[in-house]
């Protein structure tokens, strides 16, 4: 199928064709088409940008299928360049699965962190230098003058564009500026453009004499949590927690807890 079969009125080919073009080309430029074909998916999480799940898939005949999913959400909160790095970012959990030594306690280990650093893209637990490299929760900042991003380049250069934009965001773009910011003040600004957010245009259905929905949800406001005191039966010292203008009967010895 070529692009040209692609049009309006088949979205999930659009995109998905898009996102197997990346996959295909990364791996040819960055890891010497050593990775086998997964299932990409687009699921959105408040807790990751991506994520891999080895075997995740299975075949009427039992073959089984790795996966890499993705938040379309930050697609629409990064430039293209950082939305692509964690497609990288998943693909190299991808090669160490398929080709490296994973280690089940910990998905960022010291040979992930090597391969991650060798195609451009270093780990930090921050997002930022200093970081830590290795553990359960590492992301990464993109190397300027690295192999990911001349391999990135090349991409969109050769016509690579999403066509469509998840409105509902995982957090404010505020948060994202921020990390673009401190990491330019440590001269490792990337060469990009806007992040699609700022481009995509105001919706254009909207009902007669309404004025037209935002262009992107964001997450609402955390309500805080209600303080809460733990409370001790004075006879088996069994302790519950509640609001502080609750009185608890221990359910054992039928008497009133009390405070501390």
């Amino acid at each position: 199928m070529t692009t040209d079969a692609l049009d309006a009125h088949t979205p999930t080919l659009q995109m998905y064709w898009q996102l197997q073009q990346a996959f295909d080309h990364f791996n040819v430029t960055l890891f010497d088409n050593q990775l086998p074909q997964c299932l990409i998916t687009l699921r959105s999480s408040n807790r990751h940008k991506g994520y891999h799940h080895p075997n995740r898939f299975i075949n009427a005949g039992g073959e089984t299928l790795h996966e890499i999913g993705l938040n379309p959400g930050f697609f629409t909160l990064l430039p293209v360049e950082e939305a692509l790095s964690t497609l990288v970012h998943e693909m190299v959990h991808h090669w160490q699965e398929c080709v490296g030594r994973p280690t089940k306690s910990n998905h960022h280990n010291k040979e992930w962190v090597a391969k991650m650093e060798s195609i451009g893209l270093i780990p930090s637990n921050t997002g930022l230098p200093g970081g830590e490299q290795t553990g359960r929760r590492v992301t990464h900042y993109i190397q300027p003058d690295g192999p990911f991003m001349t391999a990135c380049r090349a991409l969109i250069d050769h016509g690579f564009a999403l066509p469509w934009y998840d409105r509902h965001v995982p957090t404010e773009p505020e948060h994202i500026a921020q990390t673009r910011e401190a990491l330019a003040a440590e001269g490792l600004a990337i060469a990009s453009g806007p992040p699609p957010w700022e481009q995509i245009p105001e919706p254009t259905e909207t009902a007669p004499g309404q004025d037209a929905p935002p262009r992107i949800y964001t997450p609402p406001e955390r309500k805080p949590s209600p303080p809460r005191v733990k409370m001790t039966c004075p006879d088996c010292k069994a302790k519950a927690w509640t609001e502080p203008d609750n009185e608890l009967i221990c359910g054992l010895c039928k008497v009133e807890m009390q405070a501390g």
